[in-house]
């Protein structure tokens, strides 16, 4: 119970530091915050392998698909210099979401319509918040981004939590198992 309340509280605020960062003009304060958050989240596990594993594909997948929505137009990064690619404080954002996938939310293992239902009511409030705080523009039409938004996370939620379950990681890395 201790771990999974020091995950959630390590996730808001590497959350509120990427987006409020972000939202101030300061994009590079936030990764730096999820980097000492990452720290202190190995130091508290015992099988770091496999959560690196996690966080650096979460890392990885998440900002591809949060690409693949800039590119569609439905939102934009203000300051962002590289507009065809997501910014780093997003990045972060994904990786320290990825620690919470054995910890905070590892109930939701096994359990993928309710991935489904939390990604497709947490996902669009976590961006629309972060358009709130100024760290990224809504496309002209806000009720198509959100509701896009909502089926991507919908849909990534689940496999997320289906990532984060062993036999995957071994699978994609050609890994027998045990």
């Amino acid at each position: 119970m201790k771990l999974t309340l020091i995950n959630l509280a390590s996730f808001y605020i590497g959350w509120f530091a990427c987006v409020i960062a972000a939202g101030q003009g300061h994009p590079l304060i936030g990764p730096m915050v999820v980097a000492l958050l990452l720290g202190f989240h190995f130091f508290l596990l015992s099988d770091t392998v496999r959560e690196a594993r996690l966080i650096i594909g979460v890392g990885i997948l998440g900002s591809s698909i949060d690409t693949l929505l800039i590119w569609s137009g439905l939102y934009s990064f203000p300051g962002h210099s590289m507009a065809w690619l997501c910014p780093l404080w997003i990045t972060a954002l994904w990786m320290i979401f990825a620690t919470t996938l054995h910890t905070s939310l590892g109930w939701l293992a096994g359990h993928y319509a309710l991935a489904a239902i939390l990604g497709g009511v947490g996902g669009p409030l976590s961006y629309y918040a972060g358009a709130r705080f100024g760290a990224l523009t809504l496309s002209p039409h806000p009720t198509l981004t959100l509701v896009t938004i909502t089926i991507v996370w919908a849909i990534t939620m689940p496999v997320l939590i289906w990532l984060a379950r062993p036999a995957p990681f071994r699978m994609l890395l050609g890994e027998s198992a045990p």
